[in-house]
């Protein structure tokens, strides 16, 4: 085994301890934003796609997506229309197919949990020594930037 290899195993290592630590720590917080919804995982992960795409997506799109069966979407976006969180409309060129996209209320939501995401990532960053958040930040930036982009899910949709 190469010496890169060894770089590679070893910062892959204290990637996921790290990522490990995050998420436990963020995840009683955020189990229980998600039991207070009244919305299933898959409801959830409908509308995070909906707040990723730049259009309004069908319900094939949006299954496909999520990596539900049809019939499964559409009463998942039935549910969050009942919520008000996804509005439903006819498409222009085509009235059986259905265009789903988040209302005002459902971006707002989206945005909440984000806002109580970043709150919570702060609180966990604080408790770190700000000597050791300047390398953190600095090794963090370096990484991104020698990353490619990650397509959204809006690009790899219009295919």
């Amino acid at each position: 085994m190469s010496e890169s290899d060894t770089s590679v195993e070893a910062c892959t290592r204290a990637l996921v301890a790290f990522l490990e630590r995050v998420a436990a720590r963020a995840s009683c917080n955020t189990v229980d934003r998600v039991a207070a919804t009244d919305m299933t995982l898959s409801q959830l992960r409908m509308l995070m796609v909906l707040s990723r795409c730049d259009h309004d997506l069908s319900v094939n799109e949006l299954a496909d997506a999520v990596g539900l069966s049809l019939a499964a979407a559409g009463r998942g976006a039935d549910r969050l229309v009942v919520l008000d969180l996804v509005t439903r409309r006819e498409d222009e060129c085509d009235r059986r197919v259905k265009r789903l996209s988040l209302s005002d209320h459902g971006r707002e939501m989206i945005a909440t949990q984000f806002r109580m995401r970043d709150d919570d990532l702060a609180d966990l960053v604080a408790e770190i020594p700000s000597d050791v958040r300047g390398d953190l930040a600095s090794a963090l930036s370096s990484a991104l930037d020698a990353l490619p982009p990650t397509p959204s899910f809006a690009d790899s949709s219009r295919t």
